[in-house]
């Protein structure tokens, strides 16, 4: 007896709910169909032309089309940030693709590229001296002919090297070094002027673009300043690189 009346309950709640559903399920559809003949009433109460409920509701097509094409816009927006790398691989070819991309011990490395941004003024004023006092007086010894050899103009360009990704090697090697290759990229809008004034000769370099795995070695690491002994910088194969000349006669 206990468990039918239990049973019977039970059933009792259940039915006391639906119904408890269907009500509220009615007073939706009601509320629902004032809110349609209301707008249409106050209309009507006060005189109003139909014309308004047609502008009402062109303003509300209107609107829910914009706001619709917003968030469409967001959500690729948030889509792109969540699976960028699938992304990336859809929209690019594979041969453009960047390393980290194709191998996941390749990793990304844009503060490193916003590093050399910032610096890359300072570093364009490296090279400048490189070229004078160092470049410049070896060339002029090489070869007699080559006595009035000078650089007229040297300009890096304002498009810095970009690193487009970082292997660094944890296995099989020495504890006291650190290797580590680094995919470089360089599309610099370069101009590099020599003059050799004994024969009225002057050349220039335009532009320069190099790509290439360039090896870095920092060895041996020591227990005091400046931590580093001696730092190895070369490519491990010729990068491919394409110059563009001008020869002034």
């Amino acid at each position: 007896l206990g468990g039918h009346a239990e049973d019977r309950a039970a059933a009792l709640a259940q039915e006391q709910q639906s119904s408890l559903t269907d009500v509220t399920q009615m007073w939706i559809k009601y509320a629902k169909t004032f809110a349609i003949i209301l707008p249409i009433y106050v209309l009507g109460y006060f005189e109003f032309s139909f014309s308004w409920v047609l502008i009402g509701l062109a303003m509300l097509f209107y609107w829910r089309k914009n706001h619709g094409t917003k968030d469409y816009r967001i959500n690729r927006a948030l889509a792109f940030l969540d699976h960028e790398e699938k992304v990336v691989r859809q929209s690019v070819p594979t041969a453009e693709l960047p390393p980290w991309v194709h191998y996941p011990d390749v990793e990304r490395v844009e503060w490193l590229n916003k590093t050399v941004k910032q610096m890359w003024p300072f570093i364009c004023q490296f090279v400048d001296k490189l070229f004078r006092d160092t470049i410049e007086p070896a060339v002029q010894g090489a070869n007699p002919h080559l006595s009035s050899f000078c650089f007229t103009k040297i300009d890096m360009g304002d498009k810095p090297l970009r690193v487009n990704g970082v292997k660094v090697y944890t296995e099989n090697v020495d504890k006291r070094q650190v290797i580590m290759d680094l995919q470089v990229s360089f599309v610099g809008n370069t101009e590099i002027d020599v003059d050799i004034k004994k024969y009225y000769c002057r050349a220039g370099i335009k532009s320069i673009q190099l790509h290439g795995t360039m090896r870095v070695v920092m060895e041996p690491l020591l227990g005091d300043m400046p931590l580093i002994g001696a730092l190895s910088v070369f490519f491990l194969k010729k990068p491919v690189s394409t110059l563009t000349f001008d020869l002034f006669l």
